[in-house]
């Protein structure tokens, strides 16, 4: 558990089993609608990271799914985070984030044959993307890594034990683009 303020608490999701954090989650999902078409809440539910609130109400939810991103050849716990319209401005996403990459960390670490080298998010807020243009934002050290096929900033927060892979291209791929092997 983390505690940003005396009114944010943040409870631990990831891999437990619990049911009252898994039914304050899926009670947010539908009072904001955010379930996009064709999604669950019981699929949802498995990938739970961690759930934000400020008092009794719940202010956020976290959720990672683990992808092998073939542009970056790895695997990175892929994150989302939903907060509510009324806290948006209290910092929840970002205490969130903060302590859903440390447990995710905590867990690769943990469990090193799955191969889990960060966190990755796709960023959708307009405003978050123009307020902070670092390569690397100083307060959740995500760093810049490209634009998804339709436009949106990735990033990354990489844990301290990740690795590349050794891929190096083939010689003979390299002089056939002409350049040398």
């Amino acid at each position: 558990m983390r505690t940003a303020s005396p009114d944010l608490v943040i409870r631990t999701a990831w891999r437990q089993s619990d049911p009252a954090l898994k039914a304050d989650a899926k009670a947010f999902w539908e009072r904001l609608n955010l379930l996009p078409q064709g999604a669950t809440a019981e699929k949802r539910l498995q990938e739970l990271c961690a759930v934000a609130y400020m008092g009794d109400a719940v202010a956020g939810v976290s959720t990672a799914t683990i992808q092998h991103l073939q542009s970056l050849r790895l695997k990175l716990a892929m994150f989302r985070c939903a907060v509510s319209p009324d806290v948006r401005s209290h910092h929840v996403a970002t205490e969130t984030a903060l302590l859903s990459c440390g447990v995710l960390e905590q867990w690769s670490a943990a469990h090193p044959e799955d191969g889990v080298m960060g966190v990755g998010i796709v960023v959708q807020s307009r405003l978050l993307v123009e307020s902070d243009r670092h390569a690397v934002w100083p307060n959740t050290k995500f760093s810049f890594v490209g634009y998804t096929p339709n436009g949106f900033q990735m990033r990354v927060y990489w844990f301290t034990h990740a690795t590349v892979s050794d891929y190096f291209p083939d010689p003979g791929m390299r002089a056939a683009a002409g350049r040398p092997a």
